[in-house]
């Protein structure tokens, strides 16, 4: 039997459903598995989702040896979200707050975000500056070695898909990411045309009916995701 592997790298974009419902909740990795797999006898197609909550491109080191070693034939990246967003507290701080660790610190430095931090949000993304947890020349850099790695080390194509663009209300509470997620989403498109990987754009969707929550797909949105990956395997032949 032919067995063929997608893999997809990314953040939480690539594993959440909002709002989630248990009976028909899909993300677009276990729709494009469905969809691949639909009467076929002598075939499969297996989607690996190594995809992982606030997953930054320095995180990368964390999953590299599986990126590889599942040596697939596709490959589908979706990450930038948690890079290009806009922060009121450094990367290492959140680290801390959402380590495994427990004990009176966490609790207490967690009760600090909750009830200081929080509420005071915009505030303090503008007075850092409204920067984010990595650099776009750190990102550019990160996210072409990906890809390098990728095509020289596997036989796998490349798909990257844009970032979602905030929605007002997201914006307002982190003011700036709008134009960093624009910012990323072009360096990604020229990554893509730099190493002859395929670039999926979602700049039309709406969050009202694609990403309620602002960030995350709704069943509409992975699905019209999912239609738009399936014409790209399609046209460019990706699967065989």
């Amino acid at each position: 039997m032919k067995i063929q592997k997608i893999v997809i790298v990314g953040n939480s974009v690539a594993l959440r459903n909002r709002p989630h419902n248990n009976l028909t909740s899909k993300n677009y990795g276990q729709i494009l598995e469905k969809t691949l797999n639909e009467g076929k006898q002598d075939e499969i197609t297996q989607v690996n989702n190594l995809a992982f909550t606030r997953a930054t491109v320095y995180d990368l080191h964390k999953i590299y040896p599986q990126i590889i070693n599942n040596y697939g034939d596709l490959y589908i990246i979706n990450l930038g979200s948690s890079d290009a967003a806009t922060r009121e507290i450094p990367r290492w701080f959140a680290d801390f707050l959402f380590s495994n660790k427990r004990g009176f610190l966490i609790k207490a430095m967690k009760a600090f975000h909750l009830y200081i931090i929080r509420p005071n949000m915009r505030f303090l993304v503008k007075l850092r500056g409204k920067r984010a947890w990595t650099t776009s020349k750190v990102f550019k850099q990160e996210y072409s070695k990906l890809i390098h790695e990728i095509q020289h080390n596997t036989n796998g194509k490349v798909i990257c898909v844009s970032i979602n663009l905030p929605s007002e209300r997201v914006e307002k509470m982190i003011p700036g990411t709008h134009k960093n997620y624009a910012k990323f989403n072009r360096i990604i498109q020229s990554i893509c045309e730099e190493n002859e990987a395929s670039y999926v754009n979602l700049d039309d969707l709406t969050a009202e009916e694609h990403f309620p929550d602002g960030i995350h797909f709704s069943e509409a949105g992975n699905e019209v995701l999912a239609k738009r990956l399936l014409e790209v395997i399609y046209g460019n032949k990706i699967l065989k």
